[in-house]
């Protein structure tokens, strides 16, 4: 039997989950586009890539999130506040808001 305080590696209490970057762009009609990645900047392309492809009016966030593998019945993402805002405006221009800082 192997005795807790002898294995090897971090006790989970003291390990923190990798910080992950979510975005999520929806249309008008309710259709939309999400995405996770460890890379803010990969997020951030992604955001943008998805709004081009959207009519006006659609709009898109990207926030911080954290895998919680204990909830239950399944695992879920822990989400941080909102740090960039961007839609597309009627003449379907990307307007961005960064540091927006709100949580959903």
């Amino acid at each position: 039997m192997t005795n807790p305080s002898q294995t090897s590696g971090p006790r989970r209490e003291e390990s923190t989950p990798p910080v992950l970057w979510t975005w999520d762009a929806e249309a008008p009609c309710g259709r939309g586009v999400r995405g996770v990645t460890r890379v803010r900047d990969t997020a951030q392309r992604g955001l943008m890539a998805a709004l081009d492809t959207m009519p006006a009016r659609s709009h898109g966030t990207i926030r911080t999130a954290q895998l919680d593998i204990l909830a239950f019945p399944y695992p879920d993402y822990v989400y941080g506040p909102v740090l960039m805002d961007a839609y597309r405006d009627d003449t379907g221009r990307i307007v961005v808001r960064t540091a927006a800082l709100r949580h959903p």
